[in-house]
This record gives C-alpha cells, structure tokens and sequence, in this order.
C-alpha cells in the first residue's frame, strides 16, 4: 500500500497542480481562457494557482509522512487497517485545493462577464474516423494471460505431471493468476470505450484535431496495452514463485515491483498526456467546448442534456460517466454502496480482530464461538485429538480471515485441502481434531487454555 499511495500521490500532484498554468489546457478543472492571461486578471488568476499549488504541496509533504509513519506500526493487521483508512481519508483530502481552485475560477468568470456557452463543436471532416488502439496487440495480451491462466489450473489439478509440493491443489496460484488476467479484461472494454471517444475538436483546422486526437488516443491504447503485458508478467513470476521457486517472502516482492510497474507506466502516460495537452494548447488551439458547470467541483461530470455515458476526464487517467445519464445514476449508486461496504467490512475485521475466541466444551460437542458459533464439532463423531506447535504448521488460506491473532475458515494444512481452523495463532499451540469427513485445527486464546482444553478432550 505504501508502494502504491505515495506515487499516486506524486502522480496526482503533477497532473491537477499546475506548475506553468498558462500553458496548461485546463486550470483546476476549468477551461483555460485568453481572458485569464490579460493584464490584472493574469494577476488574479496566478495568486489562485499559486495559493491552492502550496495547500496541495503541505499536502504531499504530510501525506508522504503519514504513510511513511504507518509502516513503522508494529501490528500488520492494525498497520493493514490504519492504511486502508489512510487512503480513503488522503484521496478526498488531496482534492480539497482543486475543489476550491475549481470554484473560485467559476466565480471569477462570471466576475469577468464569462457565461458558458452551451456550444458542442464538431468537426466534420474526422467525425467518426479517428482510432488509435492497436488491437491485435491488446487481444494477444488478453489471449497470453488466458494461457497463463490455463497453465496455473493444469498445475493445481496436477494434470502436468511435475511434483510441486504443498502449493498443488491450493489454488493459490491460479487465484492470484486469475486477479492479474481480471484486471487485464476489465482494461479491455475501457481500451475500446476511449478508442471511440468523440474527438475532441481544439482548432479551426482539421488537421490540428486530426493529430491531437489521434496521439491521445494513440498515448492511451499504449498505456492500456503496456498494463496489459504487465500484468502477464507478474501472472508469470507469480506461477514461477508458487510452483518452483517455493519461497514466499518473494510473493510479496512480487506484488511491490508490480505496483512499482503499474506506476511507472501511469507516470509515462501523465508525461506525455502533460505534454500533448501542453505543445497544442501553446500552439493552434483555438476552440474550447465551455461545459464547465457541468463539471462539479471540477471531477464529476453531470449533463443532463448529453446523451453520452462516459466522457473523458478533464484531470487525470481516462474516462468517467455522466452522473445524469440513467445508467450513469445505476453505476454511481453502485460506487457508493461499495465504498460503504469496505468500510462496513472494515469494521467488522476490526470488531473480528478485537473479539477473544470462546470454545464451549459441553457434554455432547465443542463449540467454537466468536461473534456467533462458527463450529459445533459433536464428540460422537471425533475418531483422534492431538496437540501441537502452531509454529509447524504450513498453512494456506482458501476462505475466511487470516490476520495476526485470527485464523478462521477453510485452509489447507499440510498438503490436506479443506480443513476448517479456528484458533489464535499467537496462541502458540493448536489442537487438530479429525472426525469421520473432516480436520479442525482449534485453540484458545492462549497456550494455557488450549493445553487445558485438549487435556479434557483426550481424557474424553
């Protein structure tokens, strides 16, 4: 989280706080205009950009602090949840001095007499006949994760005949394959989407459109495509780390180079987007379609007047929708209720991890309980018990929560797939009960309790 937030950040920083505003094409979500750089107006407009630039760079400062200070947090499960806090908090705070930049070059404009005219431009001669995605080249990325993908199932079901040790059979592997393979097909749709953007129309003269047009989309398929064989391979490495290396510390490697990659491929396409909106801003760009009232604080895009579904940004990578077209309400909707469900989810680890495990040992069956039962194990059906060191364990999670002082769900443990833990690893020791169609690995809060508790059941 560290190795993605703080060049986000610094991404963020570069492309909404602009260092030479006169040659940007938009200041804070506004477009820029001829009136902003006339006499006492350039003045005014500068002391703005200079005053919400500083804002944003105490911002950076503070926010590369914070998130440098979380990793010193000794607790990972705490330091997990003070990040994912962190980043929802820093992503609204960071936008703060675009907000009030946005707004205060609104009202500047009406001051200057400036009212949006509701004018969409179109230039005829390359309507329609201007696509820079290459693709071929996107679908064989796509078709090369799919092979990945296939290879890591054929090793899990042990269809190629190689010894693999405990990650076989885990699904491990073909999890993480197929997390790489998602993001690559849910790139795809987008890739498209932005190839068939209506162009953008900046000049009197066609051919200015026709270049500027066709090198942003030009500049966005490459980063598409660049992520795209990123994320093959990682999916590579990844099965190379599972099924023959066998040293796991280089899975987490793994993932910090991946999001270095993923960073520098964004931080290449700010640079040329800077510079493509930079080189036709200072040079014929004459035309501007002036809807800037219908972006809120300069982000959100509401037009109930276009038809169109998604738009491209006006900060930033991509496109967004408009919030006013009926499915752009569905989609909004959706966004929200899954911000609110992370952060439900959130406290409810938080309350998982705050909760003691409670086993009841009655008459008939051993309950473990937390929060509510989980498992009700009956003692008729228990064939052996035996105790042991958590520390020998070779564990692998398939469903459910593993966190410090939490390991609860379905596991493979030993090799053996679908054995049902619930115990406190920092516990120190394990009771392993086995009845006629399953394994239980259980404990206390403590290595006290669980001794006590396996005394009981093996005098039983």
């Amino acid at each position: 989280m560290f190795v993605c937030a703080v060049p986000t950040f610094l991404i963020m920083y570069f492309m909404m706080y602009p260092r030479n505003w006169k040659a940007r094409k938009r200041i804070f979500g506004v477009n820029n205009r001829d009136e902003f750089k006339q006499g006492a107006n350039e003045a005014y407009v500068d002391s703005i950009v200079k005053a919400r630039n500083k804002q944003a760079t105490v911002l950076l400062i503070v926010l590369i602090a914070i998130a440098t200070g979380l990793l010193f947090v000794p607790s990972l499960n705490i330091k997990l949840m003070a990040y994912v806090i962190f980043i929802y908090v820093s992503l609204v705070v960071y936008n703060i001095p675009f907000a009030l930049g946005n707004s205060e070059l609104k009202k500047y404009k009406k001051v200057l007499g400036i009212v949006s005219e509701k004018v969409l431009y179109a230039d005829l001669k390359t309507a329609g006949r201007l696509h820079a995605l290459n693709r071929p080249a996107l679908l064989l990325a796509d078709a090369v994760g799919m092979i990945i993908l296939v290879v890591a199932l054929l090793c899990d079901f042990k269809v190629i005949p190689l010894n693999f040790g405990v990650y076989t059979g885990t699904f491990v592997c073909t999890g993480t394959v197929a997390i790489f393979l998602m993001m690559s097909l849910i790139l795809l749709p987008i890739a498209f989407m932005v190839d068939n953007y209506r162009n953008e129309v900046i000049s009197e003269n066609s051919d200015v459109n026709t270049n500027y047009n066709r090198a942003k989309k030009r500049n966005f398929a490459s980063y598409i495509i660049m992520v795209s064989w990123i994320n093959n391979v990682a999916a590579l490495l990844g099965l190379g780390i599972f099924f023959f290396v066998k040293v796991e510390v280089l899975s987490i490697a793994l993932i910090a180079v991946y999001l270095l990659a993923i960073m520098g491929a964004t931080a290449l396409f700010a640079k040329n987007s800077i510079a493509l909106n930079k080189k036709y801003v200072q040079g014929e760009a004459k035309l501007a379609e002036d809807d800037d009232d219908y972006w809120l604080l300069g982000m959100f895009y509401y037009n109930p007047n276009d038809r169109r579904l998604n738009v491209e940004k006006r900060v930033g990578v991509g496109g967004t929708i408009n919030m006013a077209h009926p499915a752009g309400k569905v989609i909004s909707g959706i966004l929200a209720l899954i911000i609110v469900g992370s952060i439900v989810a959130l406290i409810f680890v938080g309350m998982m991890m705050a909760t003691p495990l409670r086993i009841i040992n009655n008459n008939d069956a051993v309950i473990c309980h937390q929060m509510w039962d989980e498992y009700t194990i009956t003692k008729s059906e228990i064939t052996s018990v035996e105790l042991g060191e958590t520390k020998d364990l070779n564990l692998f999670r398939s469903a459910g929560t593993a966190i410090d002082n939490l390991y609860k769900g379905v596991f493979t443990v030993d090799g053996k797939n679908g054995c049902r833990l619930f115990m406190n690893p920092e516990a120190g020791k394990y009771i392993k009960i086995t009845t006629g169609d399953r394994t239980y690995y259980i404990s206390g809060n403590s290595a006290e309790e669980t001794e006590a508790l396996y005394s009981d059941l093996a005098a039983q």
